[in-house]
């Protein structure tokens, strides 16, 4: 446990000025939310919603069926988890000293990493070698793992009422975050490459370049995790692993608090990070934000942890972490790797400032050098000047710099802070739980010095998101587990008098009841039409099983994925499908032809070849083509922002479908057409 500074960080400011400015910040937050966003009317939205729609609520048809399917994919989930945490106990045990929470999660981190490289080596020669990673759970007749299982400390600290609140918190906001995660893949980037890509993967046979979708080529550390459940059972596993890895966040973020003061911050540290529909909305997708997250608390959190007269053990599992974090997405660099370099720097540790990089580096390499080998490029598309492709352009490049590097401006200054604000109470979902609770850290009279360094790790980290990315809010999730740390402290310092404790919980706790309100209208509102009261279609009514997975995706946001499910049911099996404004092409059961917006689509290139309709023809039927469907709603969103086919010739794409070309189903987003004959 960490000792306190006997120097305060600010002299000038007396315990009990210090005391009421943390009131005054946290009521007047509370306040500002309640009131100025209205948020204190979502528990009664909830309620409302929850009496609507309990009359249909019912035991469905299809519930046998979807309970098997689900504990099949649980088994699968503990199944890479138990096999991650005995690879890794065997791999890290002369590193992990200490088999306590923190310790298990170190070992864990660097389980999933191997399973991941391992996934990939197996993967680049067949899919159907894949299984045979399952091989990794033999590690538990080794003697490291049984021994990290028989020193496991486990802690006999009290815990008090406000502790059994928060674990009560995190398990109801689990439960609620697990229906949307048990619903078939919906979300955008999920279906388009996290997922869309290992589809693709799957048909080709083994893991291959794909030029039409870029993302595949980003670091894809989690992606082959997901790749190894859908391949033991179905995507659900891959959306349940993500899920997964948000209750991994939050107990990341305890096991770091308990190591450095007591259980009770630690179950608030995990609250504040896991009871946010931030998590909710991450957590019922296949993306990647939560893995992230997990691997940054742990990176974070060891190098807090670490004093420089031990070992420097947690110095080089903290780099591996950052690497791991780095390997599932290249925007973690900045957010994660750079401030924990920026942090040793100013603890006058230069000398491990080159084995931390290069034992990151050495992480994400696998997927440098799958790059290297398919593209030519390690960082492909990055650095196209360097590393020339033929599948990538200069224009391509623009485009992709323009969409995913920052703006400066004369409001810049302004909005490093604006955007503190926006994210915690105006974007969807918003709650003000870690800006309540971190910024608290600057009056605490005395400093330990682990809390000083969590405070500037959450500070550099969000400088270096807002200075070296184009600022998303999923950007900056890596941060939000040590944010949570560092507020989960100043609560448990500021609170020693009766009166700042209580104010201080009643704000906590009002907040996680409004974000919890949150989750719950997230699995009650009609997935099909959120205007629709009472719901016809959520994702707790498909978890007793009212509808079939195929009705479920059909009748999602409004019919969007409608076409694709009408294509699978009505197109032959030797059909082939030109997509044109739809990415989503992950539940096509038909082979198809398409890109992302940033990849060179195949019809751009054919419709400037060719000189007449029937030209056009003859070149759609050459590459096996026999149906075209096009998003209209869709082409254009992409066309105005993303420049999407605007070098395409258009007039005779139209004309082409115009005289040689059926229309055999129309919907309010698009159309799908028949080519005719040569």
């Amino acid at each position: 446990m960490q000792t306190t500074s006997d120097h305060a960080e600010f002299p000038w400011l007396r315990p009990e000025f210090a005391r009421l400015l943390a009131i005054l910040w946290v009521v007047g937050l509370v306040l500002v939310y309640l009131v100025r966003y209205g948020a204190w009317v979502l528990p009664w939205q909830a309620a409302n919603l929850f009496g609507a729609a309990l009359p249909a609520l019912h035991i469905g048809p299809h519930f046998q069926e979807f309970w098997i399917a689900r504990a099949y994919d649980f088994a699968c989930v503990v199944g890479i988890a138990v096999a991650a945490l005995g690879l890794g106990a065997t791999v890290t045990h002369r590193l992990v000293a200490k088999s306590d929470i923190f310790g298990a999660l170190l070992a864990l981190a660097v389980g999933f990493w191997l399973l991941a490289v391992l996934v990939l080596v197996a993967g680049s020669v067949s899919i159907a070698n894949i299984p045979l990673v399952c091989l990794a759970l033999l590690c538990w007749f080794l003697p490291a793992p049984r021994k990290f299982v028989r020193n496991f400390q486990v802690s006999t600290d009290r815990t008090d009422g406000w502790a059994k609140l928060m674990v009560a918190c995190i398990v109801l906001a689990a439960v609620l975050n697990l229906a949307g995660a048990s619903a078939p893949p919906f979300e955008y980037d999920e279906l388009e490459y996290h997922l869309g890509a290992l589809a693709d993967y799957q048909r080709a046979g083994r893991i291959v370049f794909l030029p039409h979708n870029f993302y595949s080529n980003l670091p894809q550390l989690t992606e082959m995790l997901y790749l190894l459940a859908k391949t033991m059972t179905t995507d659900v596993a891959a959306k349940m692993l993500h899920w997964l890895f948000g209750l991994l966040g939050a107990l990341a973020a305890f096991g770091v608090a308990r190591r450095l003061w007591s259980r009770a911050v630690g179950f608030t540290a995990a609250a504040l990070f896991y009871c946010t529909p931030f998590v909710q909305d991450l957590g019922q997708t296949a993306r990647i934000d939560l893995a992230t997250a997990f691997f940054a608390t742990l990176a974070f959190g060891a190098l807090v942890i670490w004093n420089e007269d031990e070992r420097l053990d947690l110095v080089w599992l903290s780099a591996l972490c950052a690497g791991a974090a780095v390997a599932t997405k290249w925007t973690a660099i900045p957010v994660v790797l750079l401030p924990l370099a920026v942090l040793l720097a100013f603890r006058r540790k230069f000398r491990l400032l080159p084995v931390f990089g290069l034992l990151a580096v050495a992480v994400v390499a696998p997927w440098l050098v799958k790059n290297w080998l398919s593209t030519g490029n390690p960082v492909y598309p990055l650095f196209h000047q360097w590393f020339p492709n033929p599948h990538w352009s200069a224009s391509q490049a623009a485009v992709f710099s323009e969409k995913h590097y920052p703006m400066f401006g004369w409001g810049t200054i302004g909005q490093f802070f604006s955007l503190l604000w926006n994210y915690s109470f105006v974007e969807v979902g918003a709650v003000p739980l870690l800006l309540m609770t971190t910024p608290l850290v600057l009056v605490v009279s005395r400093f330990e010095p682990a809390a000083k360094r969590a405070g500037w790790l959450v500070a550099g980290t969000y400088t270096s998101w807002f200075c070296f990315t184009f600022r998303p809010w999923r950007f900056l999730f890596p941060a939000f587990g040590m944010a949570a740390v560092a507020g989960a402290f100043a609560m448990e310092k500021l609170g020693r008098e009766t009166l700042v404790r209580f104010a201080l919980r009643l704000a906590v706790a009002i907040v996680m009841l409004v974000s919890l309100a949150t989750l719950a209208l997230n699995d009650l509102v009609d997935t099909e039409n959120p205007e629709r009261v009472p719901p016809q279609m959520n994702f707790l009514q498909y978890t007793l099983g009212q509808f079939t997975r195929d009705e479920f995706i059909a009748r999602m946001g409004k019919g969007v994925l409608e076409p694709i499910i009408w294509m699978n049911e009505n197109l032959p099996s030797n059909a082939k499908v030109l997509y044109v404004g739809e990415g989503r092409v992950y539940y096509a059961k038909q082979p198809v032809l398409w890109s992302t917006a940033f990849d060179q689509h195949p019809l751009t290139a054919m419709s400037n070849e060719a000189k007449t309709t029937e030209e056009l023809l003859s070149e759609l039927r050459a590459k096996g083509v026999s149906h075209v469907y096009m998003n209209f709603a869709e082409l254009d969103r992409l066309r105005r922002g993303y420049d999407y086919m605007l070098d395409a010739n258009w007039s005779l794409i139209q004309n082409t479908l115009q005289h040689h070309a059926t229309e055999v189903h129309r919907t309010g987003r698009g159309v799908v057409y028949e080519l005719a004959d040569k």
